[in-house]
C-alpha cells in the first residue's frame, strides 16, 4: 500500500454549527469579507443572520453579493478590488459552489494584481501538483456550504468562467482553513437544486473512485458517499424537511469532496463544463446529460471498480445509473433542454477535446454523440 492523502480543512459538522461562525472568523481577523450571491430572498434571511452573529463578535463586514453561477473572471476581479479597498483580513463564503469558488479565487489572488488569467489557467492546472504559495501573507478562507453537492469547501479547485470556457485553478492554498457544515441550512434548498447538486456529489465520488490516482483511503471516502447518496437522495426529494436525510446528504457531499480532492475527477466533468458553458444548464444537470453514455464508453477500462459501485444499485452499472437518474428526475434528453443541433456541433467539435487526458478525442466524441441521441 502506497499513497498520498491530504485534507487540511478543519470541519465543524452538525445541526446549529452556524452559531460558531463569529468565533471562527475572529480567530483570523476582525475585518471579514463576506462572499455570497445577491442579497435578496430567499437567501437574505440567512445572510442577515450570519452578519448578526459576526457583529456580536465585534467583526467589521464587507458584504460582496455579486456572485454569479459559473463565476466569471470579471466578478472575481471586482471582488479583489473590493477586498483590497476594504483591507480585508479573512474571506467568508456562504452559499453553493459558485460562492465558494469565487471566495477561493479572491482569497488566493488578491495580492497578485494585475491578474494574468491565461498564465493562471495554464500554470495551476493540475490537482496533484504541490504549487508554491503565491504570497507570504496568505488570506484565510472560511466556507459555509448551503447545498449538498460540490464539496468545494474541502477541495483545492476553483472553477472560473472565461467567456464560454470554464477553467479551474488548482492550488493548495485554495483549501478552506475551516468549514462549517450545518445540515439545517439545507432545509430550504429547493427540490430541483437538491437533485442536481446531490447528483454532482455522486459524480465526484464515482469519478474519484475509478480514478487512476485513487487510493484505498480515498476510495473508502468515495464508496461511503455513493452509498449514502443512492439511499438518501431519493428520500430527501420526497421529504425535503427531514433533517436526518439532510444530514446524510451533507456528510456524503463532504466525503465525496475529500475523495475528489485526492483522486481527481474524470471525463464527465470537463465534458459537462463544455456543455454547460455553451448552454448555461446547471452543472449537475449537464453531468446527467452525459453520464450513462460515459459509463458505457469506459466500462471495459474500469469494469472492476464500476462493478463495485454496481453492487450499490444491485444491477449492472449503466442500468443502475440510468435508473437512479430516473428516480431523481434527471434522466432527460438534450432535446428537452432545447439544445439545437448547431449547439451540439459546437460541443462535439470543441477544441478542448484535443487536450483532455481521459481518453482519445474519438472516444470523448462518442460519449457526446450517444448522449445527444439518447433514447428515452
Amino acid at each position: 500500500m502506497n499513497f498520498d492523502f491530504y485534507s487540511p480543512t478543519r470541519v465543524h459538522f452538525g445541526n446549529g454549527k452556524l452559531e460558531l461562525i463569529g468565533q471562527r472568523v475572529k480567530t483570523y481577523g476582525k475585518r471579514c469579507f463576506l462572499v455570497t450571491t445577491e442579497n435578496v430572498a430567499p437567501m437574505k434571511e440567512l445572510f442577515d443572520r450570519v452578519k448578526d452573529i459576526l457583529r456580536q463578535e465585534g467583526i467589521e463586514i464587507y458584504h460582496f453579493d455579486k456572485v454569479l453561477a459559473n463565476p466569471p473572471k470579471e466578478v472575481i476581479e471586482d471582488g479583489i478590488t473590493a477586498f483590497n479597498d476594504f483591507e480585508g483580513q479573512v474571506v467568508l463564503a456562504v452559499g453553493g459552489g459558485s460562492s465558494i469558488d469565487t471566495a477561493k479565487s479572491i482569497a488566493l489572488l488578491n495580492k497578485c494584481i494585475p491578474l494574468n488569467w491565461s498564465h493562471l489557467f495554464s500554470t495551476y492546472s493540475s490537482p496533484f501538483e504541490k504549487y508554491d504559495s503565491l504570497t507570504s501573507n496568505k488570506t484565510p478562507l472560511i466556507s459555509v456550504p448551503t447545498t449538498s453537492g460540490t464539496g468545494s469547501e474541502v477541495t483545492q479547485a476553483a472553477v472560473i468562467t472565461d467567456g464560454d470556457d470554464k477553467n479551474s485553478i488548482y492550488h493548495p492554498d485554495n483549501y478552506s482553513k475551516e468549514a462549517i457544515l450545518d445540515p439545517e441550512l439545507l432545509l430550504t434548498l429547493p427540490v430541483s437544486l437538491t437533485a442536481s447538486t446531490g447528483f454532482d456529489a455522486f459524480t465526484h465520488a464515482f469519478e474519484s473512485y475509478i480514478s487512476d490516482f485513487s487510493s484505498e483511503i480515498s476510495r473508502m471516502y468515495a464508496f461511503r458517499a455513493m452509498k449514502l447518496i443512492v439511499e438518501y437522495l431519493p428520500k430527501v426529494l420526497i421529504e425535503p424537511h427531514n433533517i436526518l436525510y439532510r444530514q446524510k446528504m451533507m456528510f456524503a457531499q463532504w466525503s465525496a469532496g475529500v475523495s475528489l480532492a485526492n483522486a481527481g475527477a474524470h471525463a464527465p466533468h470537463p465534458l459537462s463544463e463544455i456543455l454547460g458553458g455553451l448552454t448555461h444548464i446547471s452543472h449537475g444537470e449537464s453531468l446527467a446529460l452525459v453520464y450513462p453514455e460515459f459509463v458505457n464508453e469506459t466500462y471495459s477500462r474500469y469494469s472492476l471498480r464500476m462493478d463495485d459501485v454496481a453492487a450499490i444499485f444491485e444491477k449492472p452499472i449503466e442500468d443502475g445509473i440510468r435508473c437512479f437518474l430516473k428516480e431523481i428526475g434527471l434522466y432527460r434528453s438534450w432535446q428537452e433542454y432545447e439544445i439545437k443541433e448547431a449547439t451540439y456541433k459546437k460541443v462535439y467539435e470543441s477544441p478542448i477535446l484535443n487536450y483532455l487526458p481521459f481518453g482519445s478525442k474519438d472516444s470523448l466524441q462518442r460519449i457526446y454523440e450517444n448522449a445527444y441521441k439518447r433514447k428515452m
